[in-house]
C-alpha cells in the first residue's frame, strides 16, 4: 500500500499546484482548464497502473462503495491525497506569493464577487463531479473498457471541459482535495468547504450507486 499513498500524495500535489498557479495565480489565464486538463492527464497515466489515480476523495468514496476498494486502504487514500493538497497550497505560496497573498488578504477569490450564487455553484459542483466520477468507473473498472489505453485522456478531458463549462460559477473544484487548497487560499470560506465537500462526496456517491446499477457483476 505505500507505493499506492506515495503516488497518491505526489499525484494530488501536483494537481493541486497546477491548479493553484495556472487558475489562482492567473499564469494561464483563460487557458487555465487546458493546463490543468493536461496535468491531470499526464499524472493520470504516470499513476494509473500502481494506485488507480484517484487524486480525490469523491473517487475513493466511489471505489469503496463499488467494492474495489477496501476501507482501511479508503481512508488512507483520502488522507494523503488531502496532506498533498495542503503541501501545493503551501508550495505554490512560495512560487507566487504575490497573487496568492493577495487573494488571501483581500478575500478576492469567486465567492466574493458580486456574481456568485450559491444554488449554480453547488449544482454545478454536483453535475460535474458525478461527471468526473461517472468517467473514471467506467474507463477504470468497467469490464468493457478493460485495457484501454485512453483513460488518462477521458479523465483529463471531462475535467477540462468542466472547469471551462463552470470555473466562473462555482470556481470548478469537483475535489473535496482541491476544496482544503482552495481554502487555505481563502478562495472559500468554511461553510462553502462543508458545502462543497458533501455535495461532491454525494454526487460520487450517485454515480457509484448507477454504476453498480448497471455494471454486469464480476
Amino acid at each position: 500500500m505505500k507505493a499506492k499513498l506515495v503516488t497518491e500524495f505526489i499525484g494530488t500535489f501536483f494537481l493541486y499546484l497546477i491548479i493553484s498557479l495556472s487558475a489562482l495565480a492567473g499564469f494561464a489565464a483563460d487557458l487555465a482548464p487546458i493546463a490543468i486538463g493536461l496535468g491531470l492527464t499526464a499524472i493520470v497515466f504516470a499513476s494509473g497502473f500502481r494506485s488507480k489515480a484517484h487524486f480525490n476523495p469523491a473517487v475513493t468514496v466511489a471505489f469503496f462503495v463499488t467494492k474495489n476498494q477496501p476501507a482501511k486502504e479508503s481512508l488512507f487514500y483520502c488522507i494523503f491525497v488531502i496532506a498533498g493538497a495542503v503541501l501545493a497550497a503551501y508550495a505554490a505560496l512560495i512560487i507566487a506569493p504575490t497573487p496568492l497573498q493577495a487573494i488571501i488578504d483581500n478575500s478576492t477569490g469567486f465567492q466574493h464577487s458580486e456574481s456568485f450564487q450559491l444554488i449554480p455553484a453547488i449544482f454545478s459542483e454536483f453535475l460535474f463531479t458525478f461527471a468526473l466520477v461517472w468517467v473514471i468507473l467506467n474507463v477504470a473498472l468497467a469490464k468493457g473498457t478493460a485495457g484501454n489505453g485512453f483513460y488518462g485522456i477521458a479523465i483529463g478531458f471531462v475535467v477540462a471541459t468542466g472547469a471551462f463549462s463552470v470555473g466562473s460559477i462555482s470556481g470548478a473544484s469537483f475535489n473535496p482535495a482541491v476544496n482544503v487548497g482552495l481554502l487555505i487560499h481563502q478562495v472559500i470560506d468554511l461553510k462553502l468547504f462543508a458545502i462543497y465537500t458533501v455535495t461532491q462526496i454525494f454526487a460520487g456517491l450517485v454515480a457509484s450507486f448507477i454504476f453498480n446499477s448497471i455494471e454486469p457483476k464480476k
